[in-house]
């Protein structure tokens, strides 16, 4: 089985994602900075440097070069740790790890001694990054865990977050799998407590992590994949290559797996891509990753030649960037392939250099699989007592193994030693009672993994659907609340309108109908010895002018309102029956109303003014046409939609077949069906008239 590379979703305390450079905002933070006040400039020159990163990296640095000279400068210790602090950061993510190491030594120097809970959070965590990129993951956890601690002390839960997962990480890669679980669970707790979906990405892509170590590709592929989703929305430009390279490598995995040529094709492809990305975000540690991947690809193939070919370059490159991690998978790699091409000698020289790497790292998986390799190589080799060691170091190292052998069968290694006889049942003993305590030790971790697995998936679950449920309700709350003031907003436009519309009509129109008024009783007045037919035309439009003013007045009553209560509408006809009967003395009128319903019922102002209007042209009509003597109104309403309205005389009547329908009667029904009401007129020769008006 060949070596491969995990990558982890480590998270640089100071790392964002950036779009493109707002000049606005890089105007506005260069006022800050030209301002005297000296507590809002090294902020000013953090935001402006984080504008740039990604995006103008020489605009960055020199924005973090004028920062440390600011505290230079001035003699402030925090503009200048905070510079060096950058700088060193820009150096990790250029994999320029020598350089990395400089800058932290140098902002060490004067923060020792300095008590700035951001600045140490900074140097701890970011640190911690850098020993795991080199493979040094105890010196990793440790500066983790002194991250974790002073952001616990000072209550910064975010902080908090990042420290848990990159500790469990580090945990993770030092065989610490069991008790990373524990961490990853409270970060897990705490990204739901944030609603950080960052967060719950990495925890995503760390699970994946566990499953591909237990060799559950598939388990680890969805992971990986749920990961990149969120990644690709919220994560740094490095974030996303990391999750894209985590996809393309479960792929060749499982393309290794089944043997499906069709898809280790395709992983290769996802590989060259990768490196033409990586190298345009010149995240040269991922370039070296993909590469190795590449010859990964190669060696799947059975083309071992162009595998080691393929390693040589990265060997180069890893060696100039001092990254002990990718040099212990890929000596360890070429050594396996050198094995499979039986050049022995070569195989030997590879795994040996490869040997203080995994030392070094304290990684249990990795150290089995090493001494592995070296026993059989040197079986070959006929160094049997070398054979023997290692084969007795990889019995030891298989013993601290735990979850990352959950789902691996390790293959039955068998060592034949030429050696006494005694020496070699000795062997066999031990390899038997080793195999033994493994089988009952993975028994039980896979059950109690299995159960922890199970909890997190839980907690996953629940939290993605209490999530989705909250959005939902606040999406809708939302919607409901714009139709609403939206509803509100128009209603207030057309109630304006109206005033405004009667406004105008009682200002100019009725103003000028008064004057009307007012002139024609003025030229009756000097024309009083006139003409008798002309004087009574004059008091003739005069009167029509005195109605027409009282039609408008009943209509910018009728617009001023947006209901139109059963007590306002009785008012008004009341009034009108008054004057009709001031002019009309001999026909007796009567109105009548009757609520069976609510105190509180109104018409809308357009059901109110076409009911009145109603009711004005048939009692117009009986005192025109029919002669009645008597003339009753009644109203009726029940519920909020329920009313009768009806008009009864006692007059001459009229032909209901024979009869042509004036304006008069053709207005009525069409006011009818503006209100969608029904309207009934029947009459009786003689036997008088009845209009009746329904909802």
């Amino acid at each position: 089985m060949m070596f491969r590379i995990l990558i982890a979703a480590l998270c640089l305390f100071s790392i964002q994602v950036k779009a493109q450079v707002n000049q606005n905002k890089v105007d506005s933070l260069k006022t800050v900075i030209a301002q005297n006040k000296a507590e809002d400039k090294t902020e000013a020159y953090v935001r402006l440097i984080e504008v740039f990163e990604y995006k103008e990296n020489d605009s960055a640095d020199y924005y973090t070069r004028k920062l440390i000279q600011y505290g230079k400068r001035t003699k402030q210790l925090k503009p200048e740790i905070r510079g060096l602090l950058i700088k060193a950061k820009f150096f990790i993510q250029t994999s320029t790890y020598d350089s990395a190491h400089y800058y932290y030594k140098k902002a060490w120097a004067q923060l020792e001694s300095f008590e700035d809970y951001q600045l140490k959070s900074i140097y701890y965590g970011d640190q911690g990054v850098l020993n795991f990129y080199q493979g040094d993951f105890k010196q990793a956890l440790e500066n983790f865990s002194n991250a974790l601690e002073l952001a616990k002390s000072n209550k910064k839960k975010d902080d908090v977050l990042t420290f848990l997962n990159n500790k469990a990480l580090a945990m993770s890669y030092l065989g610490q799998a069991e008790t990373s679980i524990d961490v990853h669970e409270e970060a897990i707790d705490l990204a739901k407590e944030l609603k950080d979906s960052t967060a719950l990405g990495r925890s995503l892509n760390n699970l994946g992590l566990i499953y591909e170590d237990m060799d559950a590709l598939e388990k680890a592929l969805e992971f990986y994949e749920k990961a990149l989703v969120i990644k690709e929305k919220h994560g740094t430009p490095q974030d996303i290559l990391n999750g894209k390279y985590n996809v393309a490598n479960m792929h060749r995995e499982l393309a290794e797996d089944i043997q499906d040529t069709v898809m280790l094709n395709k992983s290769e492809a996802e590989f060259e891509n990768l490196i033409l990305e990586a190298e345009k975000e010149n995240y040269g540690k991922l370039v070296l990753f993909a590469k190795t991947a590449l010859a990964q690809v190669a060696t799947s193939k059975g083309q071992f030649e162009r595998a080691i070919e393929l390693y040589k370059p990265v060997i180069d490159g890893a060696l100039a960037q001092k990254d002990n991690q990718t040099l212990r998978v890929v000596y360890l790699n070429v050594g396996s392939n050198y094995f499979e091409l039986e050049n022995y000698q070569q195989a030997k020289y590879y795994l040996e250099l490869a040997e203080p790497f995994i030392v070094q790292a304290e990684n249990p998986s990795d150290s089995a699989k090493l001494y592995k390799n070296l026993a059989k190589t040197y079986y070959e080799l006929g160094e049997f007592k070398k054979a023997y060691e290692y084969s007795n170091n990889y019995q030891k190292a298989s013993k601290t193994l735990i979850d990352e052998d959950l789902q691996e069968k390790i293959t039955d290694f068998e060592v034949k030693y030429e050696t006494e006889k005694k020496e070699n049942q000795i062997l066999e003993q031990r390899a038997q009672l080793a195999e033994k305590d493994l089988e009952v030790r993975r028994k039980n971790a896979f059950i109690y993994g299995s159960l922890a697995l199970a909890f997190v998936l839980g907690l996953l679950g629940y939290l993605i659907y209490s999530r989705q449920k909250l959005k939902n309700s606040q999406l809708q709350k939302e919607h409901e609340l714009q139709v609403a003031l939206a509803k509100i907003e128009t209603q207030n436009r057309l109630q304006e309108q109206r005033l405004r519309i009667s406004r105008d009509l009682h200002d100019n129109i009725g103003s000028q109908l008064t004057f009307i008024i007012s002139s024609i009783d003025n030229l009756k007045y000097r024309l009083k010895d006139a003409d008798s037919v002309i004087l009574d035309k004059l008091s003739s439009i005069s009167a029509f002018t005195s109605t027409t003013i009282n039609e408008l007045r009943d209509t910018i009553w009728a617009m001023n309102k947006e209901k139109i209560s059963v007590e306002d509408l009785q008012t008004r006809i009341s009034n009108f029956i008054e004057r009709a009967q001031s002019s009309k003395d001999e026909v007796q009128f009567s109105f009548s109303y009757k609520n069976e319903g609510p105190d509180n019922f109104a018409f809308t102002a357009i059901e109110g003014v076409n009911i009145y209007r109603i009711i004005q042209e048939a009692v117009n009509n009986a005192l025109k046409y029919a002669q009645a003597q008597h003339i009753n109104v009644s109203l009726f309403t029940r519920d909020s939609a329920t009313y009768r309205v009806s008009i009864v005389d006692d007059g001459k009547g009229f032909d209901m077949l024979n009869a042509s329908l004036g304006n008069g009667l053709a207005n009525m029904k069409k006011r009818a069906q503006d209100i969608n009401a029904k309207i009934e007129i029947s009459s009786n020769q003689p036997g008088g008239t009845k209009v009746l008006l329904e909802s």
